[in-house]
């Protein structure tokens, strides 16, 4: 079985270790911060990162975003398969653009990457296409604050989705929108839910689809109330000019809870023998087996393409979410969770 590495030890560097070593792959984890059964490393050294990677097959990277354009320039270098679940927008276009023999995969997560395999395998079931809907939310299941949220992730990533600027079609052309903006009403359930814009989630796909669907947007799911709160810290008190302050006050007041739960909507809107239809996924994520509901949900995407490249499912180069095939990708041991 492949060999691989896992650079970061945090929540999802640990959970798609244990996924992977429960499949038999060979894994060995390194972080910045030496312990049991981790190498240190320097991700943003080259040097140290070619070392590290030199004998393996793959790599994932579940490190903070800013280390990943160091780690896929190596990883195209000695051509070896390099798979990561970042957020950031400038990053992963930085190694879509890297060549390498191997697959090269950014966003391959939750939100980016499941989502927009499912968006993408709804979009193929219609003739024409007007409009793509991605909501997602990774959300505490007992929130008891003005907020109603508690941390269940990277409060560097949440900020970065939540000042960053936000791809979308809209009339067939790309362009961007303002985060935060965009407040609609959602439903799961009979459970009612606010989205708004947020950055990253829509990964390639605008570029993709751009003068073949109307429009397509994706939205953070909060409970309602949230998207209020956030716009008054991050413009009223400015803090998205001072995010080394917002991230200290979350991770300062914030209490991390592994009780959340995943929940996802995609609709897609469009014409089928001249019939407009609309085509729905929802699904709802917990978490299980020691893992919360964000580490088991955003570790089985990733695992899922690395199970599928090991497998030789995937082409070499660069590869996109919408190009992953939905059934082959659900059928994985990994994919399964997003199955309905």
């Amino acid at each position: 079985m492949k060999y691989i590495g896992i650079i970061g030890n945090g929540k999802i560097g640990r959970a798609v270790a244990s996924l992977l070593r429960s499949e038999n792959f060979k894994v060995v984890v390194a972080d910045s911060v030496e312990g049991p059964d981790v190498v240190q490393l320097d991700g943003t050294n080259p040097e140290h990162v070619e070392k590290f990677i030199r004998d393996k097959d793959g790599i994932v990277s579940c490190g903070p975003y800013f280390i990943n354009m160091v780690i896929a320039e190596q990883c195209a270098k000695l051509n070896k398969a390099y798979f990561d679940p970042t957020e950031d927008t400038e990053i992963a276009e930085y190694v879509s653009s890297c060549t390498n023999t191997e697959t090269m995969m950014t966003q391959c997560g939750l939100a980016p990457g499941a989502v927009n395999i499912i968006a993408a395998d709804l979009i193929k079931q219609f003739d024409t296409v007007d409009k793509v809907k991605m909501r997602v939310g990774a959300l505490p299941q007992y929130p008891i604050n003005e907020m109603g949220y508690y941390l269940t992730w990277s409060t560097v990533g949440v900020l970065n989705e939540y000042v960053n600027p936000c791809d979308i079609l809209s009339n067939g052309e790309h362009t961007k929108a303002q985060p935060l903006d965009g407040k609609e009403t959602v439903y799961v359930d009979g459970d009612r839910y606010e989205a708004f814009n947020t950055s990253g989630g829509a990964s390639s796909m605008c570029k993709t689809y751009e003068g073949k669907v109307r429009s397509l947007s994706y939205k953070t799911i909060r409970y309602p109330g949230h998207c209020d709160k956030m716009q008054f810290l991050l413009e009223d008190l400015n803090l998205k000019h001072n995010k080394e302050k917002f991230v200290e006050l979350f991770d300062q007041e914030l209490p991390y809870t592994t009780q959340d739960v995943i929940v996802m909507v995609v609709s897609v809107i469009g014409r089928v023998n001249g019939k407009m239809l609309e085509k729905t996924y929802h699904k709802k994520i917990y978490g299980s087996n020691g893992m919360s509901a964000i580490q088991l949900s955003t570790a089985s995407g990733i695992c899922a393409n690395v199970m599928m490249w090991a497998q030789g499912q995937l082409p070499s180069g660069s590869v996109k979410q919408e190009d992953i095939p939905y059934k082959e990708w659900s059928e994985t041991k990994f994919g399964k969770v997003y199955k309905l």
